[in-house]
């Protein structure tokens, strides 16, 4: 293998967050980085004690602050939840500005280039920022040459958004809503997804003789990480190995993909957020609505290194969570 470098200086906004935390842990236990988390100052977020690690703290609206804090960082991952990413305009720019010339902005959900899935979901509040922060590199790229985007595409985080109720169960309640006209879905579990990331920004800058396996390939790209195909019947069956029930322990409501989303647009008009939340999950699960990428996710696992995963460990985890709240229509 031949390449041109390897990225050392890795910044991280949002470190303490549901997948921010796993991107922290698994972009330490490389031991190929030096990390720096981007904390806001009133934030009460421990992290762990590590020689490879730097915590700056201050405001995210503050670009001086910023700017001093992605200085010599070769990348930045941006992992903010969907109420802070009103700062992720002036994080990326600052970002820019310091010299940082990879930028992985808050994805972390569906497949950004599917045209399906733009088309469908182009007027949910929740995806917007995401078309936008990838724009935004773009359009800095101008002024400042070298920046590139990466997008994440995860769907959903498997044992996190089925605690949620997001897959159309209730675990602690035992019921569940199946959807007629749903089908195959990606899907990744939270330490997968970091370790992934870790992964990703390991690859070479460039590599002549396996140009896919490097991070030139992904500029501007999305990386597809999986840990699973599976669809909401497959989920079921494992929910019923896992807590040892049958289709008799749960009540059971039949709907559709179509009415699914007929009720989340009804919400939304509303001002129900929830309701976006649900539009997402629709489009995962919709029958050839973009949700499957798994010729994409099984190319990029060999790139990274990965594995599928056990669906059963998984899903217990889901199970183990208990009562948790639901913040899906």
């Amino acid at each position: 293998m031949t390449n041109e470098g390897h990225l050392q200086n890795i910044a991280l906004v949002g470190a303490s967050g549901t997948i921010g935390s796993q991107i922290l842990n698994h972009l330490l236990e490389t031991n190929k980085f030096h990390v720096t988390v981007i904390s806001r100052s009133d934030s009460k977020a421990t992290f762990p004690s590590h020689s490879s690690l730097t915590v700056h703290k201050g405001s995210y609206s503050d670009p001086e602050f910023l700017q001093t804090a992605f200085s010599n960082q070769d990348a930045a991952v941006i992992a903010l939840n969907f109420m802070a990413m009103g700062l992720q305009p002036g994080i990326i720019e600052a970002a820019a500005k310091a010299g940082v010339k990879w930028i992985v902005p808050t994805e972390y959900a569906m497949d950004g280039l599917n045209e399906t899935l733009a088309k469908n979901l182009s007027k949910v509040p929740i995806m917007l920022p995401k078309v936008m922060a990838r724009k935004q590199v773009e359009e800095l790229a101008q002024a400042y040459p070298g920046l590139s985007w990466i997008g994440v595409a995860t769907n959903p985080w498997t044992e996190f958004n089925l605690a949620q109720g997001g897959l159309g169960f209730n675990i602690p309640s035992r019921t569940a809503t199946l959807y007629s006209g749903a089908g195959l879905f990606n899907s990744v579990t939270l330490p997968q997804a970091g370790l992934g990331i870790a992964r990703l920004l390991s690859l070479p800058l460039t590599n002549s003789s396996n140009p896919r396996a490097s991070l030139a390939y992904y500029a501007n790209n999305f990386v597809y990480l999986s840990s699973f195909l599976i669809s909401q019947d497959v989920l079921f069956d494992s929910l019923k190995r896992v807590t040892g029930t049958a289709d008799g322990d749960w009540k059971i409501t039949q709907s559709s993909i179509e009415e699914w989303e007929k009720a989340c647009f009804e919400g939304l008009a509303k001002g129900d957020m929830r309701s976006a939340g649900g539009l997402i999950f629709v489009n995962y699960m919709g029958e050839g609505r973009g949700g499957n990428y798994e010729a994409k996710a099984k190319v990029d696992r060999e790139v990274l290194g990965l594995e599928e995963e056990d669906l059963d460990a998984a899903v217990k985890k889901a199970v183990d969570a208990g009562e948790v709240e639901k913040v899906f229509k």
